[in-house]
C-alpha cells in the first residue's frame, strides 16, 4: 500500500486541437484540460491546472518528427478549496513564487499500435528535471462541428509521477500515515 501514497500526481490531459498547418496544432483552451488526482489522508483529492500553453507538432504518418512542449502555470492550481490551493502554492509543495512553471519538453515520439503513441521527454517541476515516458492516444482529424473551415483532433494521456522525487512536499505526513497503517484498512480502487 505504500506506493499508493507515494505515487502522487496523476495527470489526465485532453487537448482538442485545431490545425494550423499539416502537422502544427493550436490548443483549443475551451476543450482542453490538465487534471490530477492524488491520495490525501484516506481519500482522493481531484484538481486541475487552469492555465497552460504548448507547442504541438505531430503528424501520425511521421511521429518521429513531432514535438510536444508544454508549460503549466503553478499558480493556476485549483482543487476547489482555497486554503488547500494556497498551501499547494507555498514552499511546502510547489513553491510557486520561486518556481512559477512546470514544463515538459519532448525528445522522441514513436508509434505503438493503432492510435497509441509513446512520448519521451523531460519533465521539470521545481528544481528537478527527470526523463519520463508517456503514452498517449491520438484522435484523428475531423471537421470542426461549428466551423467547417477548420479540422479538429484530440490527444489524451494519463500518467503518474512521483511528487516527492520532484520535491513537491517532504513526505512528513506520509510517514505519519505509514506508522499507523497496521491499524487501518485501505481499499485500492483504480481511476
Amino acid at each position: 500500500m505504500k506506493p499508493l501514497f507515494r505515487s502522487l500526481i496523476v495527470f489526465c490531459l485532453l487537448f482538442f486541437s485545431s490545425y494550423a498547418s499539416a502537422s502544427q496544432w493550436t490548443i483549443d483552451p475551451d476543450h482542453s484540460e490538465i487534471r490530477f488526482k492524488i491520495k490525501h489522508i484516506l481519500t482522493t483529492v481531484s484538481g486541475q491546472f487552469t492555465e497552460f500553453s504548448g507547442n504541438l507538432l505531430f503528424d501520425p504518418q511521421t511521429p518521429e518528427a513531432g514535438t510536444f512542449d508544454f508549460t503549466v502555470l503553478v499558480n493556476s492550481v485549483d482543487t476547489n478549496n482555497g486554503k488547500r490551493d494556497n498551501h499547494l502554492r507555498s514552499k511546502d509543495f510547489f513553491d510557486a513564487a520561486k518556481f512559477p512553471e512546470m514544463q515538459f519538453e519532448s525528445s522522441k515520439i514513436h508509434h505503438l499500435k493503432d492510435n497509441r503513441y509513446a512520448l519521451e521527454g523531460v519533465m521539470t517541476i521545481k528544481d528537478v528535471s527527470r526523463k519520463i515516458q508517456i503514452e498517449f492516444e491520438f484522435f484523428p482529424p475531423q471537421p470542426h462541428p461549428f466551423d467547417k473551415n477548420k479540422n479538429v483532433a484530440g490527444f489524451q494521456t494519463r500518467f503518474s509521477i512521483p511528487r516527492l522525487a520532484y520535491h513537491v512536499g517532504d513526505g512528513k505526513f506520509l510517514k505519519k500515515i505509514e506508522c499507523q497503517s497496521a491499524k487501518l484498512f485501505f481499499e485500492n480502487s483504480s481511476h
